[in-house]
């Protein structure tokens, strides 16, 4: 592990700390997502909730995969990437379709 692997790891940490309470608030908003029901929530926690997650995916992925070769930490990284991508777009997605059908917005 080199300095930049270390810093990168506690800069994830950081993020996932500083947006601890976005990321409860969007575990709530899935869990009645799930049941088809709303938990309102604003855009921003989403977006904040989201990077909370996929920062302590980052992490979990480095230390994972330490001795990978570099190219396959940067397809690793791009997977993440994608990964929370879609997730933030299905999040908002729901929301505002919710929001819309119901003519409740926060």
């Amino acid at each position: 592990m080199n300095d930049k692997d270390i810093f990168e790891l506690f800069q994830n940490g950081f993020i996932a700390g500083n947006t601890s309470d976005s990321y409860s608030r969007l575990c709530n908003f899935v869990s009645a997502m799930r049941c088809g029901q709303y938990y309102p929530i604003s855009d921003e926690d989403i977006h904040r909730g989201v990077e909370c997650e996929k920062a302590q995916s980052k992490n979990k992925a480095k230390i994972l995969f330490m001795g990978f070769p570099e190219d396959a930490k940067k397809a690793i990284e791009v997977a993440i990437e994608l990964k929370y991508s879609q997730c933030l777009q299905q999040f908002l997605n729901y929301k505002h379709t919710y929001e819309k059908q119901n003519n409740h917005v926060i």
